[in-house]
């Protein structure tokens, strides 16, 4: 009688394999070139402006009272404040266009936003604060 050969039965697990994807790069475009008129400097900083010293410069340049004009103040320093959280660009003529780089969550609900200021072009903008000689020609 022959017998029977016992074989201890393995279990061969395969390994699934997946392909890479393939990647198909994109149509170089010709970027823009920036053109760089003079190359960016370090700007000594100079003093800090706190509220206060805000507030009293801004009432120097209108014939509102500062009770009269503290509130408006603040509604209108926290629109920005708001939107740049929000991660919204803002575009404030005489000021520029403002837009956040990079944000940093710091903890208990504030923030380290790095911005990017462009500011307008000579002239522009400049309805608010007339020059002496427009101020006359009224």
């Amino acid at each position: 009688m022959a017998r029977k050969a016992t074989s201890t039965a393995k279990t061969v697990k395969l390994k699934t394999v997946v392909p890479d994807p393939v990647v198909t790069p994109l149509a170089k475009t010709a970027a823009p070139q920036t053109k760089i008129v003079n190359p960016a400097v370090s700007v000594p900083q100079g003093e800090m402006i706190k509220k206060p010293e805000f507030l009293d410069r801004a009432v120097e340049r209108t014939e509102v009272k500062k009770c009269e004009a503290k509130p408006a103040i603040e509604a209108a320093l926290a629109v920005p404040a708001v939107s740049l959280i929000n991660g919204e660009e803002l575009n404030l003529p005489p000021m520029g266009k403002l837009r956040v780089v990079k944000s940093k969550d710091v903890g208990e609900g504030a923030k380290v936003l790095t911005l990017k200021l462009r500011t307008m072009k000579d002239g522009a903008g400049q309805g608010a604060d007339p020059s002496p000689d427009e101020a006359d020609a009224d």
